[in-house]
C-alpha cells in the first residue's frame, strides 16, 4: 500500500523525535565512565576515601566513576594531569589539599596553577595536625611544651612527615604565633618512621594527620596534646585555637576538582552529586571509619580555601625558608 501524505506525516514526526530524544541521550552527562584522578599511590587514605567517594558519585550520577592514581612529585603529576585534561567532565581529580596550596608555597616551578588551573567542585572531608607525645612523655599539656620551648629555643623536637607539608606548616605556624622554637625534625618513609621515632624517644614530639596517630593514641601508647579541628572521639582534647592560637589550625581537606573551563552546567550536576554523597549517612559513615572528618564544602568555599592558604603558606615559606626539595 502506497504512503499518502497525510499518512507520512506522524510518521516524520514520529521519527523526528526519536532522533532528537537519541541525540539528547548521547550528550547527557555522563554516559561513558569517569575517570578520578588520584595523584598518590594506591592505597594511601587519599587513594581508599577517593574509592568511596567514586562508589557514591556512580550511585549518584548513574554511571560509572572509575579512580586511577597517578603518583610521583608529591601528587604533582597527577594534579597537573587534571589540569591540562579535555574540560568534558570524564577526566576529574581528587585531591588532598597539599598538592594545592602546599605545593605552591614551596615550589615556584610547579607546572599548574592551584588558583587558576581547575575548577572547584567542592571539599569532601579533613584530616586535622596533631601534636602528640608518648604516653610517659613529661608535657602533660600544650602550654608545658610551649613555655619548655620558649626558655630552652631549639632544645624540644618535633618531627613530621614530608619536608612543606601541612603538618611541618602546622608547626611552623605553632612557633610563629606562640613565640616559642620547637625544633622541627623531617621524617621521610611515611608514618612509620616517624612513630619509631616518637616512641623511641628520639623526639619530644611529632605534628601529623590524626588518622596517622589514632591508632596509637587508642592503644594508650601516644597522647595529644593538641588538635586542628576538635575530634569527636577525644572531645577532651583542646583545639588550638582554644588555648589561642588560632592560626595553627591546619587542616588536610580532601577535594573534587576538575580541569579549567570545565561546562558550568556538568560543574553544578557534579557540585550537587557531590554534596548529596558527603551528605548521606551512610557515606558519612565509611568517611569517619577511615579517620576522616566529614567536611563539607561548596565550590565557592574550596576556591576561597585554596587562594587564602596558599597565600597563608607562601608567607610562612619565605619566613621560615620551607623550599621544594
Amino acid at each position: 500500500m502506497l504512503l499518502t501524505r497525510k499518512m507520512f506525516r506522524p510518521i516524520v514526526a514520529i521519527l523526528l523525535a526519536a532522533s532528537a530524544v537519541a541525540a539528547h541521550a548521547e550528550d547527557a552527562y555522563p554516559n561513558r565512565p569517569v575517570r578520578l584522578i588520584v595523584p598518590l599511590g594506591a592505597g594511601s587514605a587519599t587513594d581508599v576515601l577517593a574509592r568511596v567517594i567514586a562508589e557514591s558519585l556512580t550511585h549518584e550520577l548513574k554511571n560509572t566513576f572509575v579512580v586511577e592514581n597517578k603518583a610521583g612529585a608529591g601528587g604533582a603529576i597527577g594534579a597537573d594531569f587534571v589540569a591540562k585534561a579535555k574540560p568534558d567532565g570524564y577526566t576529574l581529580g581528587f585531591f588532598h589539599s597539599s598538592v594545592l596550596s602546599a605545593s605552591a608555597a614551596i615550589n615556584p616551578k610547579l607546572p599548574y596553577d592551584p588558583r587558576k588551573d581547575f575548577t572547584p567542585l567542592g571539599i569532601a572531608a579533613s584530616n586535622p595536625i596533631v601534636l602528640a607525645v608518648p604516653v610517659n612523655s613529661r608535657f602533660k599539656t600544650l602550654e608545658e611544651l610551649i613555655d619548655a620551648a620558649k626558655k630552652e629555643p631549639g632544645k624540644y623536637t618535633s618531627g613530621f612527615i614530608g619536608v612543606g607539608s601541612h603538618s611541618q606548616f602546622n608547626l611552623e605556624l605553632l612557633n610563629i604565633v606562640s613565640g616559642a622554637k620547637i625544633t622541627a625534625i623531617p621524617y621521610a618513609g611515611g608514618t612509620g618512621p616517624l612513630l619509631t621515632g616518637l616512641l623511641g624517644n628520639q623526639i619530644d614530639s611529632a605534628s601529623a594527620l590524626w588518622a596517622a596517630f589514632s591508632a596509637q593514641v587508642a592503644a594508650g601508647k601516644l597522647r595529644l596534646l593538641a588538635t586542628a579541628a576538635p575530634l569527636k572521639e577525644l572531645p577532651d582534647v583542646p583545639t588550638f585555637a582554644s588555648k589561642g592560637y588560632e592560626r595553627a589550625n591546619m587542616e588536610v581537606f580532601s577535594v573534587l576538582m576538575g580541569p579549567p573551563h570545565l561546562p558550568k552546567e556538568i560543574a553544578d550536576q557534579l557540585a550537587r552529586a557531590l554534596e548529596r554523597s558527603v551528605k548521606d549517612p551512610k557515606v558519612a559513615q565509611k568517611i569517619e571509619n577511615l579517620g576522616f572528618l566529614v567536611r563539607y564544602g561548596s565550590p565557592q568555599e574550596l576556591s576561597t580555601k585554596v587562594a587564602e592558604e596558599t597565600k597563608l603558606l607562601t608567607e610562612v615559606a619565605e619566613k621560615v625558608g620551607i623550599k621544594v626539595e
